[in-house]
């Protein structure tokens, strides 16, 4: 299995879900994040799971659909690096500046 990182932005995507889905819930927020972090897991499992990134075309930077959100990752020779992690509209990938 290939080693996953998250850059600080996709962990502070990754918090501000937590945080959105605690203010209904706490219990809830919890069990959310886990299931994507544990959706994202298989990314390293399956590291051509999900499809080129449109924005970036680049074969290496990938699009994975977790629980509604998009995850974006790019294959390095030994890990794999989560860039983003959001909902569709919240997010412009030109920003990612890869």
């Amino acid at each position: 299995m290939i080693k996953i990182r998250y850059t600080r932005e996709a962990k502070k995507q990754l918090s501000e879900i937590k945080e959105h889905i605690a203010k209904s819930s706490q219990k809830s927020a919890i069990s959310h994040l886990l299931n994507i972090k544990k959706k994202i897991e298989l990314i390293g499992k399956f590291p051509f799971i999900g499809k080129v990134n449109a924005t970036m075309n680049v074969e290496t930077i990938r699009d994975y659909i977790v629980l509604g959100y998009k995850v974006i990752y790019k294959l390095n020779k030994k890990s794999i690096t989560v860039l983003a992690v959001y909902k569709y509209i919240d997010f412009d990938e030109t920003l990612l500046g890869v």
